[in-house]
Order: C-alpha cells, then structure tokens, then sequence
C-alpha cells in the first residue's frame, strides 16, 4: 500500500495546476489560490516557486479551457485516500478546498459519500459496516486488536494506561463512559485517539445553555422543490460522540440523548432512525466550575457504564508529554491499526463467548443488594446497574486476556460501575462520605466466590 497522503503542498499543487491548464491565470484563478494559500496557511514564495515549478511541466490543455472544480475536488480524494485511509487531517485540507471552490454542502456531502462507498476510509459522515465487510468473531484475534489500540492511544495519552483500558472496556461493552475532571487533561484528545485507532468517526458537541436537542438529534427540513419533509442527521449519528460540558446543557437538551443512549435509536416525527454497530459516547463535565450548568439526572447517569477521572499525570508523564509536543501534536499523525469491523468482531466475541459463572452472578447480586440496604445511601444501584457490572466485568476480561470473569475483575470494576448510581442521605453528604469508598468497603465485606473445576471457567479467589 503506498505511504502517500494529501498535504497541503499538494491540495496547492492540484488547484495550481487546474488553474494553468490553458496556460494563464485569470484574477478569478489567482482569487482562489490566494483564499487557499491563506486557508492552509501556505507562504506567498510557496506559492510563487510552485507556480513557475507546475508552469514548466504542466501540458497545456485548450486556450477556453474551464476551471473543473468537482473534477479537481474528486483528484484531491483519491490522492487523500491513496494509503487507504482517511486521517483527520486529510479531511480538514478537503473542507478547505471544498470551501475556496465554492462546492455547495450538498454535492460536497455526495461526493464524501461516494468516499465511503468506495473505499471505506473515514469521511465527514456516519461509518456503518456493510454486511458484506463483516468479520467472524472466532476470525479475530481479540488480544492483537486491543493491544494495538491501547498501544496507539499511548503514543497520545501518556501515563494513563488503567483509564485506557476502562475507556476500551466501555466501547467493547457498547456503552458509554462520563469523565469528570478539570479541562486540559486529555479527555478530548483520548475521544479522537480512539476514533483515529479504529479508523471510524468522531464528533464533538460543545454542550450550552442555548443548546436545542435538534442541534443534537437532527431535525426535519422541508423540501420546497418537492414540497416533502427529510430528515436530516445531526452529530449524534456517529461512532464516537463527545458531548464536552454536557452539565452546562438544559434538562431538555440533556434528555434527547436518553433514547439514543440506551436503545441505539434516535426517533423523530414518528421515524426511528437505528445507530451504527459501533456508537459510543463519551461526555465530560468540570468539576470545578458550578455556575450555570443543571446537574444530571439520575436517569442519565443510570446509562454511563463508567464514571471517570484522568487527573493530572505524574512528573515524568507530563515531561513525556511536552517532548512529543515540541513540534506538533501527536493526535495529527496518528494512523488507524484496526479496521471498525475487526473491532466490532471483538464486541460480538464478548457476547457470544464470554464466561460469566453462577457464582459471579450471585456475587453482583450480594454486592448490589448490599448497597441498596446500606445506611449512608438514600438510593442504591438499579438493575441495570447489576447488567451494567456484569458486561463490564465481561469486557474487561477479554482486555486481560481471558474468557471468563473472575472476582478481581468485579471488585476493580465496582467503584467506576455503581458509585456515580447511588445517592447519599443529607447527614452522610455533611460528613463529605463518599460514593466509590461505599462500594469499595462493602465489596470487602461480601464473600468471594471460589469455583473448582475446568480452568475455563474457574475463579480464583480476590486478593
């Protein structure tokens, strides 16, 4: 496969030589590559040496020839997609050539579309893994693929290699993750590493005040050449969603992600409109500042599998992290290392294959129950907080290279599962109680189970 990718050199080269073809260059000519060369920020002596370099070489085509702006927007593509894929980069110098040109959204949406189709890189739409692309789970080698996504996630994220692993454990497990921390630890770089490692698409949602669930979910728009209605998406329908602030936004706002989180399906105006095989939405909230957000619901909450902190990195982390900086960040050049449809083979994997013992599932059950009797807590985990541990705890076995659940995996788990579903009484929030050493101290109180038999599906105890 060619290592070639599209830089802004050559998205200049291609409009000039477009523009020399009949061997002059109209004001109209040297509007556009005036805009394109100050839209990449490419130097006015870039552009001069290029055009005299294209001018010498260039075979000159007839005296009337017309500009050919879908021709040389099609020539960017496949020079884009000649390795391959379609990194983030990439995509940013085709919006950029698309808006100098003046291509309209919607033939620039066809043509992005046909990107897909015909080659299955990532582009500004929604990827979907066709049937005929699907990969048998027993076909995956599960231990390649998460260790080539942890690994390329590391190369951005340094010194946090637990909350990898919970972040992988989520999207294996299909659902979705909240990250509560300070801004500028990461949390939007880890949403894009991950998109960018299995080569699917990633859209972030700053969420506020004014935020209307259609700016979300999509609206109807009418059609007055037809006079119909069509739905058209909104930034939910991708494979990775960061919703950033998502306590800044209204209830309102907030619960037009309710359904979509929890059925995979967004339904307007009477349509249901289904999400990819691989959906996964991550959403932040600050800490710190309080002022104007709405806090949310336990509904909400109820539907993040896990509750997240990256926190600052360790010294020689941080150092780490300033060396890979120097010159650009590494989020721009980091490349896919497994296709959706291998990622989504491991998901189906879990399902169909994962070990989850009796006695594992009457070990959720004691620690559950437990807290939902415990004194300090006016509300305890929900059922699906017990399905939630469970498919968990499933995902994070496979991560650890295993095929059945053992208690380690359920006592590391709980904290990051159960404490953000449960609310404290008033008395236990004055004595500042909290939620994860709750769960942490009762799951040091129930038994832990001891299975003998087949190595398969045998346990060993929990240190």
């Amino acid at each position: 496969m060619p290592s070639l990718e599209l830089s802004k050199s050559e998205v200049m080269k291609l409009l000039i030589s477009e523009a020399l073809r009949d061997r002059r260059l109209d004001a109209e000519d040297k509007q556009k590559i005036s805009a394109l060369a100050f839209a990449l920020g490419v130097g006015k002596d870039e552009v001069e040496n290029q055009i005299k370099e294209i001018a010498a070489t260039i075979t000159p085509g007839p005296a009337n020839a017309g500009f050919d702006k879908i021709g040389l927007f099609v020539s960017a593509c496949d020079l884009a997609i000649a390795d391959g894929v379609l990194v983030r980069d990439e995509e940013r110098l085709l919006f950029a050539l698309k808006e100098v040109l003046g291509i309209s959204d919607d033939r620039y949406q066809r043509e992005m579309q046909k990107l897909v189709e015909r080659y299955g890189g990532r582009a500004g739409n929604v990827m979907d893994i066709p049937e005929e692309e699907l990969i048998d789970p027993e076909a995956v080698s599960s231990e390649k693929v998460i260790s080539a996504i942890e690994d390329n996630i590391g190369k951005v994220i340094v010194g946090k290699k637990d909350v990898i692993r919970l972040i992988l454990a989520a999207a294996l497990a299909n659902s979705h993750v909240l990250l509560e921390d300070v801004p500028g630890t990461g949390k939007t770089m880890l949403a894009r590493s991950l998109a960018a490692s299995i080569n699917c698409t990633c859209k972030r949602v700053q969420f506020t005040p004014d935020l209307l669930p259609m700016d979300i979910t999509g609206s109807m728009v009418y059609n007055p050449q037809n006079s119909t209605f069509s739905f058209k998406k909104g930034p939910i329908f991708t494979n990775i969603f960061l919703a950033d602030e998502i306590n800044r936004a209204t209830p309102r706002t907030q619960s037009s992600l309710l359904e979509v989180m929890e059925e995979k399906q967004v339904s307007i105006d009477g349509g249901m409109y289904p999400m990819t095989r691989v959906f996964f939405v991550i959403a932040t909230q600050n800490p710190i500042e309080q002022h104007g957000t709405y806090p949310l619901p336990e509904a909400q909450l109820d539907r993040f599998l896990f509750k997240l902190s990256l926190g600052y990195p360790d010294q020689q982390s941080e150092s780490e992290m300033l060396n890979r900086n120097i010159r650009e960040s590494p989020i721009s050049v980091l490349r896919p290392v497994v296709k959706m449809a291998e990622f989504a083979a491991v998901q189906s994997r879990i399902k169909k294959n994962s070990i989850v013992a009796p006695e594992i599932m009457s070990y959720i059950l004691a620690i559950v129950s437990s807290l939902r009797e415990h004194p300090d807590l006016i509300l305890g985990p929900s059922p699906r907080a017990s399905i939630a541990l469970m498919r968990s705890g499933m995902a994070f076995a496979c991560i650890s290279g295993r095929d059945f659940v053992i208690p380690d995996d359920i006592k590391f788990l709980a904290p990051y599962v159960l404490s953000h579903r449960m609310l404290l009484k008033p008395q236990s929030m004055i004595k500042k109680i909290r939620t994860d050493e709750i769960v942490k101290t009762v799951c040091g109180q129930i038994p832990v189970p001891i299975v003998k038999g087949n190595p398969s599906s045998s346990f060993i105890q929990a240190k």
